[in-house]
């Protein structure tokens, strides 16, 4: 091919030469030692579960209304909604019922408190019937 001595045999080489310099810039000058990753991620981190103290009020039994099949329950059902609600501002009661947990091969006597929320999703609370200490959210 033979170009004559005019502008598009300039245009030609110049067009060559900053391919070659695209070339030479991408493949050896930025990366002249290892790349610095900036990336970070959050990672939701599991709500754990606080036990709430509560000071427990002498309950005289042949007066108190919170019994169970094993006689275990020393709180009623209202101081159970009351720690429930304490430990979770800005949610209400739905139910509230009588049973049994095991927790680490120990069966516990709760109130298992069902509450919720507007947009957000509903909560169980079991409140430990004899030491008043939340045990478990789910």
């Amino acid at each position: 091919m033979d170009l004559k001595d005019g502008w598009e045999k300039k245009a030609l080489i110049g067009l060559g030469v900053v391919v070659v310099l695209i070339i030479i810039y991408a493949y050896f000058v930025p990366f002249s030692g290892t790349p610095d990753n900036n990336t970070s991620y959050n990672q939701a981190v599991p709500a754990q579960v606080v036990p709430v103290p509560y000071s427990q009020p002498i309950i005289n039994n042949s007066t108190s209304n919170s019994t169970s099949i094993n006689g275990s329950y020393n709180l009623t059902s209202d101081q159970a909604k009351n720690i429930a609600l304490n430990a979770n501002h800005g949610y209400t009661v739905a139910t509230i019922t009588q049973g049994n947990i095991v927790i680490n091969g120990t069966t516990y006597s709760v109130w298992i408190v069902a509450i919720s929320q507007t947009n957000a999703p509903s909560k169980t609370v079991f409140v430990d019937a004899a030491s008043g200490k939340i045990l478990q959210t789910t």
